[in-house]
């Protein structure tokens, strides 16, 4: 199976203009994003995708892969969805380029599970809320996943809501996710359905024409970068534990 490793890494974000290249312990954050990704030996390659020559410019002074993208896509997997058009592949494993605590250990754990899943058109890895302030945070996306691991609904509030039982765990969505090339073929094809519209989440359009997620729980600490607040969290991160990128 031949496996593409695509990082989206927009520079025009609404809440954060320029945030892949957010400086993380001298290095910007997409660099960090992509070295952890080249520790996966599954992948065929690894892209950064990018509507900016900044970011692009960038990257190549890094030694990193980069294709320029359209700026017209209104997500990452619509950009991914561009590359793959360019690049023949089997499997294409989106990366948030504003993920920099995901480990090649959670990228591998993706890997075998799609490839053990035969039935899922789409992988995604998931993580329980530790933190009561993100999970009232609209921007962090939460998932419904039934007792097989298959994913129900993602949305912006709390799901499902603890009425009658107070001990369930609430999970959240971690920036990085495996479409088989059909699946993503099917994405680019068909449109925004009304409840992708509301929540603004690109990957409801699987959920609404019955595709198959499934979920692969990780234990590590991920965390998104919305905000400047979310950068300070991560570079205090990093600057506490200045080997954790060894753990892979």
């Amino acid at each position: 199976m031949k496996i593409v490793a695509v990082i989206p890494a927009r520079y025009k974000s609404s809440r954060f203009p320029g945030k892949p290249l957010a400086d993380i312990c001298g290095k910007p954050m997409v660099w960090w994003v992509y070295q952890e990704a080249k520790k996966v030996k599954e992948y065929d390659r690894v892209i950064v995708a990018t509507e900016s020559k900044i970011i692009a410019d960038r990257c190549h002074e890094f030694g990193m892969e980069v294709m320029l993208t359209s700026d017209m896509h209104p997500t990452g997997t619509d950009r991914v969805a561009e590359v793959a058009q360019k690049i023949e592949a089997d499997l294409y494993v989106i990366i948030m380029g504003d993920e920099p605590l995901l480990t090649a250990r959670d990228e591998r754990k993706l890997i075998q599970s799609i490839s053990n899943r035969q039935d899922a058109d789409a992988v995604m890895l998931t993580e329980r809320f530790k933190n009561p302030i993100d999970v009232a945070n609209m921007t962090t996306i939460k998932l419904a996943i039934n007792d097989k691991g298959y994913l129900i609904f993602m949305s912006r509030a709390i799901i499902p809501y603890p009425k009658e039982a107070l001990g369930y765990s609430i999970y959240k969505n971690v920036g990085c996710y495996a479409l088989r090339k059909e699946a993503l073929d099917f994405y680019l094809k068909t449109k925004p359905g009304n409840i992708e519209k509301a929540e603004g989440i690109e990957l409801l359009r699987l959920i609404e024409n019955h595709k198959k997620v499934f979920t692969v729980e990780i234990e590590s600490e991920s965390m998104a970068v919305d905000t400047q607040k979310d950068l300070e969290r991560i570079q205090a991160a990093f600057a506490q534990n200045k080997d954790y990128r060894g753990q892979s």
